[in-house]
């Protein structure tokens, strides 16, 4: 693959375009989208990147090299639902909407609501990352899951009751 790519004068992703098409495709083979895979797979092989499973890591024509991170089993299945229900695009402003009345939810102690608002996000192919305490959208939007209004929550809840 590499010679190819010499060969056929690839041009060079970034560091982080690599990571993230090797991050996509190995999310795609957790949920068994192999020919998502396959497609992101030769997208990195006409760009000079080689994938070598036996070592777990990616290696570009230009000598640059990385490893092949863990899956976020979550994130894998927020992209497939994503895929599979041909998700609509919600705005910044509509997932935000969502992530902080997800977030007054769980404040509350309204696990079954977060939990509905948690998967209909990832209907629409947002991905929530506690350990980074951020959304990531499908198409690579991305923000903070803010700070939770305890108030605010409290009040959502009562009227929920």
């Amino acid at each position: 693959a590499q010679k190819a790519a010499r060969a056929a004068g690839a041009t060079t992703l970034s560091d982080e375009e690599i990571v993230r098409l090797v991050r996509e495709r190995e999310q795609a083979r957790a949920t068994g989208d192999y020919k998502t895979a396959d497609k992101l797979r030769d997208q990195l092989e006409k760009h000079g990147v080689h994938l070598d499973a036996k070592d777990n890591k990616w290696q570009a024509a230009d000598g640059r090299s990385g490893p092949i991170g863990p899956v976020n089993i979550s994130a894998a299945h927020a992209q497939k639902a994503a895929r599979a229900a041909g998700a609509t695009t919600l705005s910044d402003e509509e997932i935000v909407r969502l992530v902080r009345e997800r977030e007054q939810a769980r404040a509350t102690g309204d696990y079954k609501t977060a939990d509905k608002l948690r998967d209909q996000l990832e209907k629409h192919g947002v991905h929530l990352d506690a350990k980074d305490n951020k959304w990531q959208a499908a198409d690579g939007r991305s923000g903070p899951i803010g700070p939770v209004n305890i108030s605010a929550a409290h009040a959502q809840k009562a009227a929920r009751a």
